[in-house]
């Protein structure tokens, strides 16, 4: 493991390879944000009911869900270098796919294919993260990701909406596919899975039924699934209202149009880095990552209780509740510590990827859900969501409370 007396030469090379991280999951953050504003021009256009809006926003996260187990086997097996292109590259024919898409079908299909190209950057990330930089600095390292890359959410916000009233809706997206490849070679140039000198655990994985039996450790953690169950609500609260149904909400119930809708979301997309940098450093403050956990999700239960219960809110209380509910969210960043911390290097990959995986189908699970109550109470729809959301936190609550702290090390003997 890298101590803070690594050469120049090396924490130079960990800077450039933040920076690859960073921009690839910035583009991938872009496309995961950009429903709320893409979606209601594209429906508008090719014809799609609010259950298939629900249906190809959640596409995206289904499928980055769906693969994140071999992703954590891949990741540990044969590394970030050989994994993030031969994947990434998905992203690029979605991202074309999507500029071009003239029915449902078309628009399900490069969702699914963007969802499958960014599902590796993030587990990549802390993959890498874990050997060019100290352990000590995992989170923070962590939420200066999470800040630096927010800016593909803030651009697929207001700048997002004002590039759609100028040049259209599909414009974006042949950009965002070119930048997407042009990251994707330099990152085959500049990125290697350790630095130099580094010793490689003698438990990595070699064969495909080590990765198996990798797994098989990982879940047997004590505790793991309760951690897990605060992941499935860790991303889905949050961005179901910047991702998607923030902005049909606010046009359904007050009547924004798309610059306006577009404004609030851009104050929630701004609001991400700065929850990241204030999370990230307490977690070499509190002695506990639990409590800052259990203390930020009450908080965000309050938030969606009071967007559920109360009939009637001001634009201007709606809007610091959702920007409120973005800040908080990066509490994800000492979860993942939390996460990083219970696993030896040679896990880290399929501990985390397990995380990502319940986290992501989390996001896509509630994206469907606010359509389906929609479609089923039209009127009273996004409040019966948001009180459904806030059941949803208390369940998770009540799980992560008896979660383990302990290093694996500690409570279960490695195979």
């Amino acid at each position: 493991m890298p101590s803070e007396n690594r050469p120049a030469a090396v924490k130079r090379h960990a800077f450039y390879i933040f920076l690859i991280c960073a921009v690839m999951f910035g583009l991938g953050q872009f496309h995961r944000m950009s429903g709320a504003v893409i979606m209601p021009p594209i429906a508008k256009d090719i014809g799609i009911a609010v259950e298939e809006l629900g249906i190809a926003a959640a596409a995206l996260f289904f499928a980055s869900a769906f693969v994140q187990v071999p992703i954590g086997m891949l990741l540990d097996r044969f590394g970030p270098r050989i994994i993030i292109p031969s994947i990434a590259i998905l992203a690029v024919i979605g991202s074309l796919l999507i500029a071009t898409a003239t029915n449902f079908n078309e628009l399900l299909i490069s969702r699914i294919l963007i969802g499958l190209g960014f599902s590796a950057t993030m587990m990549s990330a802390y993959v890498l993260f874990a050997k060019w930089f100290p352990p000590e600095k995992f989170a923070t390292m962590a939420s200066w990701l999470m800040a630096s890359s927010s800016i593909g959410g803030i651009m697929a916000s207001a700048p997002l909406a004002g590039m759609i009233e100028l040049y259209g809706w599909r414009s974006p997206f042949f950009f965002v596919a070119g930048a997407t490849l042009i990251m994707l070679l330099i990152g085959i140039v500049v990125i290697r899975d350790a630095p130099p000198g580094y010793s490689n655990s003698l438990n990595a994985p070699l064969t495909m039924g080590q990765s198996i039996r990798g797994y098989i450790n990982v879940l047997r953690h004590p505790r793991f699934f309760n951690l897990l169950a605060m992941g499935f609500v860790a991303y889905g609260p949050a961005v179901a209202i910047i991702g998607m149904w923030g902005g049909p909400f606010l046009e359904d119930t007050y009547g924004l149009d798309g610059w306006e809708r577009g404004q609030i979301l851009f104050l929630m997309m701004v609001a991400v880095p700065i929850g990241a940098l204030f999370f990230g450093p307490l977690d070499r403050v509190f002695k506990s990552r639990k409590t800052i956990v259990f203390f930020a999700v009450t908080t965000e239960l309050i938030a969606f209780g009071i967007l559920g219960a109360v009939e009637n809110l001001s634009i201007i209380t709606v809007t610091c509740l959702f920007v409120y509910i973005a800040f908080v969210q990066q509490y994800y960043v000492v979860l993942a510590a939390q996460c990083r911390a219970a696993f030896p290097d040679h896990l880290v990959g399929r501990a985390n990827s397990t995380l990502n995986l319940i986290s992501i189908t989390g996001v896509g699970f509630m994206q469907s859900m606010f359509g389906w109550i929609l479609a089923i109470s039209p009127e009273a729809g996004y409040r019966h969501s948001f009180m459904f959301v806030g059941g949803m936190l208390v369940i998770a609550l009540l799980l992560y409370s008896r979660s383990s702290e302990k290093p694996m090390q500690e409570t279960v003997a490695p195979a």
